[in-house]
């Protein structure tokens, strides 16, 4: 059984890196690549793979993203922690305190609905251009998903898997450990994968508006004098981040939850 799940996982590896291979290969060739004269792309908007690989590694061995990248990891980690954490404190307020949730109800909605690009500008105008205006923006967008799924989990608890808890002598500490902990870590977790890359897009978004440094800043410097291979590498840097952070959330995720029950395939 191992062993065919192994086999299984190196066969779908092969598979996904035979995809990826194939587009890379498909895209170097409709931009002029391999010798070809014709091209469906302009490598002046597309660049193309190979122009693009150059360009990162040229960058990378002469530093030219380190300043950068640790600044956008910086205030998107900042956002992912502090919206976390005030996502949960908050939505366990709202869910104990129903008075709570029926006064700033409003106020949530129509925050949340706000769009945070809309809402860059005001930030780099009250905070500028450092990393403060891209931290907060970055948290607007990883609290509310935190605090919407904290407060969804609690309300999900079953009301029967408290009354049994309660029969049989459990105390509000008990319950609250052993019965409502539980439901709402699979709900934080299930936010968290989505989160880590929201942090991100708000990191990002805040350079694009504002900044005089960071991954964003370089991108859009980069499009004003239409250097598309760096533009491109930037984005496989930002893409290798993402799939990074969300496979160590996903890791986490499985140490800290390893009691559950593994989903039934489909």
């Amino acid at each position: 059984m191992k062993r065919r799940t192994s086999l299984n996982r190196i066969a779908t590896f092969v598979a996904q890196a035979a995809v990826i291979g194939v587009l890379l290969v498909v895209w170097e060739a409709m931009a002029g690549g391999f010798g070809l004269e014709f091209k469906t792309l302009d490598p002046v908007f597309f660049s193309r793979p190979s122009l693009v690989a150059s360009d990162l590694y040229s960058g990378l061995l002469k530093g030219e993203f380190t300043r950068d990248f640790l600044f956008t990891i910086q205030t998107s980690m900042w956002g992912l922690v502090l919206g976390i954490i005030s996502g949960i404190m908050i939505g366990f307020l709202f869910a104990y305190l129903p008075w709570l949730n029926r006064l700033f109800e409003p106020l949530m909605v129509a925050f949340n609905s706000l769009p945070r690009p809309a809402l860059a500008p005001v930030l780099v105008l009250i905070l500028g251009l450092g990393m403060a205006s891209k931290i907060v923006l970055s948290w607007s967008i990883v609290f509310f998903i935190v605090f919407y799924n904290t407060y969804a989990g609690i309300l999900s608890v079953d009301p029967d898997l408290l009354k049994v808890a309660k029969i049989m002598g459990s105390n509000r500490f008990q319950i609250f450990r052993h019965v409502i902990m539980p439901s709402v870590f699979s709900w934080v977790f299930a936010a968290l994968r989505v989160s880590v890359a929201f942090a991100l897009v708000g990191a990002v978004v805040g350079e694009f508006v504002g900044s005089t440094q960071g991954l964003g800043y370089q991108m859009e410097a980069a499009r004003g004098v239409l250097n598309s291979n760096r533009v491109y590498s930037i984005l496989l840097i930002l893409m290798m981040i993402g799939v990074v952070l969300t496979e160590i959330s996903k890791a986490i995720e499985r140490r800290l939850l390893r009691w559950r029950p593994p989903a039934p395939g489909i």
